[in-house]
């Protein structure tokens, strides 16, 4: 029987089981595992026995665990913390791999986030850590990417300030979803949340006492904001509601909100002088054209850069975003825009009158069913917020 060899100080090692079926699953995930080429996958080197233990030995990885980090400082440095992580899991999860416990304490915070512990976790017998785990896990099994996501959605909230924790439990909502295939996948969420705030690198340092450490939060709370990120849930019923749309075309418009007088979430801090800023009415023009080229070319994700993060815009924008990826299709449309003038403006807030007209156009459903939409004029009151680097699209309503 072999044993393991001494303790080196660029190694870490981790009793993941016992017995020979432990080892020989431990072997099978390591060598899926071996497959696996990205930076913030921390892939073990080898399984080892020590007597009757089965033993991980992993390279050590330089930087702190999240659990010893404490919280964000800022919003980019949160994006840049959640991007990674989702990232590192979408580079597991495309090869069929879960983490199966994404905790504070699986997570080093370096050069960028890693995953670690990846091997006792996988093996069917954890459950996750209380608090982090999703509720499918409790009935024991082997994890499933799924239960990642949600793990991830408990742990960016764990790790947000209470200065923008609202936006955080906004954003994180549908990963908390307790249906596991209502939530996105990790690659969704690893695209998506780079363009709710500039990512910039966290470089924390294990804090000193009094230091508030990462931990399990139990406040979220259901936000009507919240960005539903389910680009590829339930094609059929997508379908459907693009087809109930699909006489008017007002999916593909700024399909104007019953509420949309509602305040978003406020908008990042602009520059010193408000008044330096672009022009909002120009914006909302180059606004308007750039959202029908993006409907056109079937580009959701510029859809969404378009608004402000957690804003009701940004609502409409994803589920229209979901419509385009579900299979639907416009050809030949196009935009004039015919006007656009500033109703009222008040520092990093306008308030923009636009007209246009659209093309005559044809639907194309995903069973290939083409619908031929006239042409059409419309008018619509966008409001704007500055974001620090753009005007970007907060609410939409009906011009009176």
């Amino acid at each position: 029987m072999r044993t393991i060899t001494p303790l080196r100080l660029d190694r870490v090692t981790r009793t993941v089981g016992h017995g020979d079926a432990d080892e020989r699953a431990a072997r099978a995930r390591l060598a899926a595992l071996s497959a696996v080429e990205h930076p913030g996958v921390c892939v073990p080197l080898d399984v080892a026995r020590e007597h009757d233990a089965v033993v991980a030995c992993a390279p050590r990885v330089a930087g702190v665990t999240l659990a010893e980090a404490g919280r964000c400082a800022s919003l980019g440095e949160w994006v840049w913390l959640v991007a990674g992580i989702a990232d590192a899991l979408a580079a597991l999860h495309v090869r069929g791999l879960a983490h199966g416990d994404v905790a504070p304490g699986n997570v080093i915070v370096g050069a960028r986030p890693v995953l670690v512990d990846l091997v006792g976790p996988a093996l069917g017998r954890e459950r996750g850590t209380p608090g982090f785990a999703a509720p499918e896990r409790a009935g024991g099994g082997p994890p499933t990417p799924a239960d990642d996501v949600h793990a991830l959605g408990a742990l960016a909230l764990a790790a947000a300030a209470p200065a923008w924790r609202t936006e955080a439990e906004a954003w994180m909502l549908p990963l908390l979803d307790p249906d596991p295939d209502a939530r996105p996948s990790a690659a969704a969420v690893a695209h998506g949340i780079a363009r709710c705030a500039a990512p910039v690198r966290w470089r924390p340092e294990a804090p000193t006492d009094g230091a508030a450490p990462v931990s399990a939060d139990a406040r979220t709370e259901t936000d009507p904001r919240a960005w539903a990120w389910r680009l590829r849930r339930r094609p059929g019923r997508l379908a459907a509601a693009v087809l109930a749309f699909g006489a008017a075309a007002a999916w593909l418009l700024w399909a104007p909100l019953p509420d949309a007088g509602r305040e978003p979430v406020s908008a990042q801090a602009a520059p010193a002088s408000a008044s330096s800023l672009p022009d909002p009415a120009d914006a909302a023009r180059a606004l308007t054209e750039r959202r029908v080229d993006a409907v056109a070319r079937g580009d959701g994700e510029a859809l969404v850069a378009m608004t402000v993060p957690g804003s009701e815009a940004w609502v409409t924008a994803s589920r229209q975003a979901r419509q385009l990826a579900g299979g639907e299709a416009l050809e030949d449309l196009a935009v004039e825009v015919t006007g656009a003038s500033t109703r009222a403006r008040d520092g990093t807030r306008a308030t923009v009158e636009v007209t246009y007209r659209l093309s005559a156009r044809v639907l194309v459903s995903p069973d290939g069913t083409r619908t031929e939409v006239a042409g059409e004029s419309q008018r619509v009151v966008l409001d704007l917020a500055w974001s620090g680097e753009a005007w970007r699209v907060a609410g939409v309503s009906g011009a009176t």
